[in-house]
């Protein structure tokens, strides 16, 4: 059974729901193991649609909106995805079980992920066991090592999102022995997510290879190693589940990796596969606000009576604030008159302020997708150089970049203390890059918030007995016979 599951449900995609609504479409580039044997050609089509697969298992609704409104970046009380259970105040545990109607929000990428390693470890086997085969270009050109050096960049990536996102998983590459293979903990996946990346980053330095699987985006040779080292830093730091593990991460490979920073914002393909329900539902106040704890992180000089958090108890609507102190409240967020959230489900979940600063992408879904910024990393810079105790000033100047340029909050200057410095990194890192990367507020909360928290109203931590990383689907662990796990509430936060 084991064998399996790891080899035959993992050797090819799954079949996705596509679009942003109902449309499902079979995904063509994944051929079955045979035509992958037979030819050559169709390795590098199906190593892109790789790409694609990766995505669609974080990218789209589950996990980040439910995960994003239960780190309160955005607020929503709708039943959809789970976001009501999982923002619930008090904390209640995940419900992983085999009958718990949202627990796609943790098997989605589970499955998805995995999904997405199967091929890739197919075609690295097959191409390993043996050497004399070769990928052309289509116009007899040579792509071979550029093939390998793009499938080891995906198992980079859904590895490295495979342990930001669950307690545990298994370390699977085209050299495992699926009758050995068990669960490792999230930190050894880390590791081994890295060091995927750091081979494909040592394959594109200096070549001319070609990473085209991000759509509508093409990086060549050092640009697309450093779209990789990116990802190394954000995965070396955003693997801490508290203040604790954030002292301990390897702050000098964060700065090694950000020094040549490359954004990534693949292009919308009109909500088929390549989309971001964030912006499309997460810019619609009737389903989704801003968390009343973002507005008021934003607004300290604001009293209680103008803009409180929590939200009071039978209380609808507050005036529009119109004097913000940062100026993206009124340049990214839309005042909304009124809530349209249910009373009965908790008055902490009201907001007036819905997001719009991505706005023109829900006319026809094929704006860029901010996905991780040259200012996101600039930010892993700034944090990496006050922790290794390198240039402050530097620091500041890259937190001023948006701080004060979108902001219009006063500049820093790098004479603040490490703490204010920290603070205002992960200031920017909630107001700026919530609507980005796939539970960008739950990894950014979680690294600055302590183990065991009690503290309800700072305005940076998650909430007390929030989990701080998903359990390993109890439709997974069903297989083999082991107990489910869960996290957050009464159970724990990790």
């Amino acid at each position: 059974m084991k064998k399996y599951k790891l080899f035959i449900l993992a050797a090819a995609f799954a079949t996705f729901v596509m679009g942003c609504e109902d449309l499902e479409v079979e995904n063509l580039n994944a051929p079955d193991r045979a035509t992958l044997l037979s030819n050559s050609a169709e390795y590098p089509a199906s190593i892109n649609g790789a790409y694609t697969s990766f995505w669609r298992a974080i990218q789209l609704s589950q996990p980040n909106m439910p995960i994003s409104v239960m780190a309160q970046g955005p607020s929503m009380s709708w039943g959809n995805w789970g976001a009501r259970d999982m923002g619930t105040i008090p904390r209640q545990a995940l419900q992983n079980n085999l009958t718990y109607s949202n627990r796609g929000t943790w098997s989605g990428p589970w499955n998805g992920l995995f999904a997405t390693l199967g091929p890739i470890n197919s075609i690295l086997k097959i191409m390993a066991d043996d050497p004399t085969i070769t990928v052309p270009d289509g116009a007899g050109g040579d792509i071979t090592q550029q093939t390998i050096a793009n499938a080891k960049a995906v198992q980079g990536l859904a590895m490295g999102y495979l342990s930001l996102s669950f307690d545990e998983a298994y370390i699977v590459d085209e050299n495992s022995d699926p009758s050995v293979l068990d669960l490792q903990p999230y930190g050894a996946v880390n590791d081994a997510a890295i060091a995927k990346l750091e081979e494909a980053i040592a394959m594109f330095s200096g070549s001319s290879y070609v990473m085209d699987g991000w759509f509508g985006l093409s990086f060549t040779g050092d640009d697309a190693a450093n779209i990789l080292r990116g990802f190394v830093a954000k995965f070396e730091m955003a693997q801490a589940r508290n203040a604790g593990e954030a002292a301990a991460v390897d702050w000098t490979k964060v700065l090694a990796n950000t020094a040549n920073p490359v954004g990534l914002s693949p292009v919308g393909d009109q909500g088929f596969n390549w989309w971001h329900r964030m912006l499309i539902q997460g810019q619609d106040g009737g389903w989704m606000r801003v968390s009343q704890k973002v507005l008021k992180l934003m607004n300290p000089s604001k009293p209680a009576t103008e803009v409180p958090y929590p939200w009071p108890d039978g209380e609808n609507s507050f005036p529009e604030i119109t004097t913000p102190d940062d100026n993206r409240v009124t340049t990214d967020f839309k005042y909304n008159d009124g809530n349209d959230f249910s009373a009965a489900r908790g008055y902490y979940f009201f907001s007036n302020y819905s997001y719009n600063r991505y706005e023109s992408y829900r006319s026809g879904f094929t704006d860029p997708m901010d996905f991780l910024t040259t200012e996101e990393l600039g930010m892993m810079r700034a944090e990496a150089l006050i922790r290794t105790g390198g240039s402050k000033a530097d620091a500041a100047a890259l937190i001023n970049a948006t701080r004060v340029n979108r902001g219009g909050l006063a500049a820093l200057t790098g004479a603040e203390s490490d703490a204010d410095l920290l603070n205002a990194i992960t200031y920017e890192r909630i107001v700026e890059f919530t609507w980005h990367g796939s539970m960008n507020v739950w990894f950014y909360r979680r690294m600055v918030t302590p183990a065991g928290n009690t503290d309800a109203g700072n305005l940076y931590y998650l909430e007390p007995a929030t989990a701080r990383h998903m359990p390993v689907p109890a439709d997974e662990q069903s297989i083999f016979g082991r107990p489910f796990k869960t996290y957050g509430g009464n159970q724990g936060e990790q």
